[in-house]
């Protein structure tokens, strides 16, 4: 699988409170967002934007129900909370089920790694009145482990519409808890929940021109996630049970069009993975998933949907530098019947420090509530009950080689074909599957490289070429995306570095025209205060580069901020 891992110290080098930066930065990941922190924004993956992607937080799955297209908006996701982030790129439908058509995305907070108590506060502050405070607590004794975060982060932000003058700020509040009981040898007990509260201010479309303009709107979303697990492990076989519920309400007071949403998710799942010999490994199991909405927009104010699923797996390492891997995966859902998926991957390491990577798999999206049967009169528009998942083949081909310990590069051919895509009729009154493929094809290349003892060179490049079936263009999707990382180890205790992101040839959000290419310098520099103390500080867009990510809505000019971290 092609992977990427973020960890929290590569979080804080953007000097953003939110993940999105750092994720843009890695291969095959791109985004956009609608302002600032809280705002709304759009991760993609290959091109496939946040609807084929599969998202958990400490293994709850976070996507909205209520959404247009059950999808994360990842602006009021709190960096101050996340530990690490891992990014799965490429369809992985066959073990994660729909959804997962562009990858997974999987984030986790802090954990008990070390024994005995330990607490970390961290505080960050910068212009725009930009303020964040957290605070961890760690406890790992015997057979315990739990780990307890609490963060804010508030900012008075800056217009969100392009042309507007008025401030558009937020304010994020939330409580991560894992824990982790070992009983004894062959049974663990664990449970993760996480709360957030957030308060957004955000700008609108007169009714009229359609112009982004400042408008008074408020955003208020509260969240709450609760995970229960067991790991048996029972001879040659080990067993992980779970149970998840996932709770979101949405409050939008909008001078244009007020609602409230509230939806729920719950699961159930089990994963069996018995070593059959040092050589075959099988992975299997199922699961059950009832996702419910409840808001105005809805034909009878509320609906649900359920889906079972089912999935085993074959891991094969015939030979030392030989690994093959081989899933199904058959699902059923409540509103259009079955759908089979699957997937064949291999590794070929033909020499020390050589991985030679192929993989092609199936996938699949089922059709979101408000898609099957959202109903907006005012609008003219109405769900379609008979709708069918839109299906997926992708296929990626990749190369990986180190140069001793001083030097790694990776380079990765992929292609995603989407057939019976959801997309709205002709008289825009409803929605329909339309035949056809849309594809985005490309290359990812990532690598780093030691410039002596002190010097390090990081590279993140991705080209796209993605189209609907007509031929025309995807919205928000850059053909080129290149990112360069220089960092420097100065002192022993200081570290310093910059960062230059280019974005390229790419359409605005309804794919009508071009929008401008934009090239953003960070720069940063952390300092050990020893005893477990550090300070960090930097400088955002150095240029001040008037650039948008989503058309009409205005990115940050130069930003400056500060923090201060100490564990105790």
């Amino acid at each position: 699988t092609s992977v990427s891992v973020v960890v929290r110290a590569e979080v804080q080098d953007t000097g953003s409170l939110s993940p999105v930066q750092a994720l843009a930065d890695l291969p095959g990941v791109s985004f956009s967002q609608q302002g600032g922190l809280g705002q709304s924004a759009n991760l993609r993956i290959r091109g496939a934007d946040t609807r084929y992607i599969a998202v958990y937080f400490d293994g709850i799955r976070i996507t909205d129900p209520s959404s247009t297209q059950t999808s994360l908006d990842y602006g009021a996701l709190p960096g101050m909370d996340i530990a690490r982030v891992e990014v799965l790129r490429g369809s992985q439908s066959a073990l994660w089920g729909g959804c997962a058509v562009g990858g997974v995305i999987n984030f986790s907070s802090t954990e008990a790694i070390e024994e005995g108590t330990h607490q970390e506060v961290v505080a960050q502050a910068g212009n725009l009145g930009t303020a964040a405070l957290s605070y961890s607590l760690t406890q790992k004794t015997g057979d315990l482990e739990a780990a307890l975060t609490v963060s804010h982060s508030r900012t008075d932000g800056y217009s969100a519409a392009r042309i507007g003058t008025e401030t558009d700020g937020a304010e994020i509040s939330r409580l991560s808890l894992t824990t982790k009981y070992h009983v004894n040898d062959a049974l663990t007990l664990g449970a993760a929940a996480f709360a957030q509260y957030s308060h957004v201010d955000y700008d609108g479309y007169d009714p009229f021109t359609y112009t982004l303009e400042d408008q008074s709107n408020v955003l208020r979303r509260q969240e709450t996630g609760a995970r229960l697990f067991a790991e048996l492990v029972a001879g040659n076989t080990t067993h992980v049970f779970d149970l998840t519920r996932y709770n979101i309400g949405r409050v939008y007071q909008d001078e244009i069009s007020p609602g409230t949403y509230d939806a729920h998710r719950t699961t159930l799942g089990w994963t069996a993975t018995t070593e059959l010999s040092d050589q075959i490994k099988l992975v299997y199991g199922a699961d059950w998933m009832r996702e419910e909405a409840t808001y105005t927009n809805l034909t009878s104010g509320a609906a649900d949907t359920r889906q079972y699923g089912a999935f085993a797996q074959v891991l094969w390492a015939p030979r030392d530098d030989l690994d093959l891997a081989a899933t199904l995966r058959r699902d059923e859902h409540s509103a259009y019947g079955g759908f089979t998926s699957g997937r064949l991957a291999l590794a070929y390491r033909p020499a020390e420090g050589t991985t030679l990577r192929a993989a092609v798999a199936t996938g699949f999206r089922a059709p979101s509530i408000d898609e099957l049967y959202g109903d907006y009169p005012a609008f003219f528009f109405h769900g379609n009950a008979n709708l069918t998942p839109e299906e997926s083949t992708s296929y990626e081909l990749g190369v990986e080689h180190e140069f001793g310990d001083h030097a790694r590069v990776t380079a990765t051919l992929f292609r995603l074909n989407i057939d019976n895509l959801i997309a709205t009729t002709a008289d825009y009154s409803s929605l329909e599957n339309v035949a056809g493929q849309s594809v985005r094809q490309g290359l990812e290349l990532g690598g780093a490289v030691d410039l002596g003892d002190r010097v390090t060179l990081g590279l993140s490049y991705t080209y796209i070429d993605a189209v609907r079936a007509t031929g025309t263009r995807l919205a928000l999707v850059p053909r080129h995306d290149l990112t360069v990382k220089l960092d420097a180890t100065v002192t022993e205790r200081m570290k310093a570095g910059v960062s230059v992101h280019y974005v390229a040839d790419r359409m605005d959000d309804f794919a009508t025209f071009k929008m401008p290419d934009y090239t953003v310098v960070d720069a940063r520099v952390s300092y050990d205060l020893g005893e477990g103390a550090e300070v960090w500080g930097g400088v955002g867009n150095l240029f001040d580069e008037e650039y948008q990510t989503s058309n009409g809505f205005a990115a940050p000019g130069r930003t400056v901020y500060v923090g201060l971290r100490k564990a105790f």
